[in-house]
């Protein structure tokens, strides 16, 4: 139960975001520039965000050529566009707000291994007359001369360049990310874990008493949103993710993507950090227990002996998992509950991107 101090100062806001991940964050700083006089709390169920914020692989992408040539299958050309060039605005948006050295950012470049006997010329072609008015260089490019330098297996029938991908530290962006939000005055307070929401009353777990009020709600909780809505149509997506140790004379560095982005690599200095494979196992990664799925490692494991590092020594640090959010169509979701409550998801893998552009979208409709 609140006391009377409690309840001068932290009981009621005008606007409560319950999640503290990429997008919770971009919502909240957005807010700010629109409304520097509100009072302004993020509320976070663990002691980090409970998703995938800082349990990616760190990658600074908009989408590899397969993945996009799918999502055009899926919701055609000027949608799949639409979706990209809100990625790419995104990323510039999140670089510009916390610049290079806080986001742990480097311009390794990106690729993408095809392992298909596909020419992809024309698709290529046609991709990059698509992001023309969005990228001003080719998008992507074939530089499958570096299969051999890059020491890959010779399975792999080509490799295309992605332009302007980069990496970061995940870890270092979102705790800067909360240092740029408490020094705006946003109170980030965690270990809140929401029992329900119900007009303008955000209900804690663990009392009854204890309840917060604002006026404004925003829900960011990604693919946990049904433990507090459970109407949302959003299903759950656990990535696996493992790093090796350092490995001698590692012949690549970069971000590094196939088989329609469900796969993704890249150097971590001279380690290998090397995440995906829901698509082998998709209905138990519809999970929001961060286990291991002792398949998908041991078939990530299997391409790293035969397609990432064939003939080198490797030992496996350290496995974890993150958990994604995807809607059957892959576009963002931004509902509104009722006048005092909107849900926001835009990640679908890419929430890094897509997260401070939708947020900005939010926020400037209010």
């Amino acid at each position: 139960m609140f006391s009377f101090w409690e309840k001068q100062s932290v009981h009621t806001y005008d606007f409560a975001v319950i999640g503290a991940g990429i997008m919770g964050c971009s919502i909240a700083f957005e807010l700010r520039q629109k409304f520097p006089d509100a009072k302004i709390v993020i509320l976070e169920r663990s002691l980090f965000p409970s998703g995938a914020s800082t349990k990616n692989a760190g990658f600074a992408c908009f989408g590899s050529p397969s993945e996009i040539l799918h999502d055009v299958e899926l919701n055609g050309e000027n949608k799949t566009i639409e979706i990209v060039s809100q990625r790419i605005e995104g990323l510039k948006i999140l670089q510009e707000r916390l610049g290079d050295e806080k986001m742990g950012r480097t311009s390794g470049g990106g690729y993408e291994l095809i392992f298909e006997d596909i020419n992809y010329k024309q698709k290529i072609d046609r991709l990059n007359q698509l992001l023309s008015p969005i990228v001003k260089t080719p998008a992507f490019s074939d530089v499958s001369d570096k299969i051999d330098l890059f020491g890959f297996s010779g399975g792999i029938k080509q490799l295309l360049s992605c332009c302007n991908e980069a990496q970061i530290d995940s870890g270092k962006m979102m705790m800067n990310y909360w240092n740029l939000l408490r020094e705006n005055n946003i109170t980030i307070i965690t270990g809140a874990n929401i029992k329900k929401v119900e007009d303008d009353i955000i209900e804690i777990e663990g009392s009854s008493n204890d309840f917060l009020k604002a006026k404004r709600i925003f829900i960011c909780t990604n693919a946990f949103i049904k433990d507090i809505l459970p109407g949302i149509n959003i299903k759950p997506g656990r990535g696996q993710v493992l790093i090796t140790k350092p490995v001698k004379n590692l012949s690549f560095s970069g971000s590094f993507h196939f088989d329609k982005g469900y796969y993704y690599f890249r150097n971590v200095g001279d380690r290998v950090l090397f995440g995906g494979g829901r698509n082998i196992d998709f209905l138990n990664e519809e999970s929001k227990e961060l286990v291991i799925n002792q398949k998908i490692i041991d078939d990530l494991i299997l391409k790293l002996h035969t397609v990432i590092l064939p003939g080198k020594e490797f030992e496996i640090d350290q496995v974890w998992q993150g958990i994604m959010g995807f809607a059957d169509n892959k576009l963002p979701h931004k509902v509104n509950i009722n006048s005092y409550t909107t849900y926001a998801m835009s990640c679908n893998g890419m929430g890094i991107a897509l997260s401070p552009f939708i947020a900005r979208e939010l926020v400037f409709s209010i």
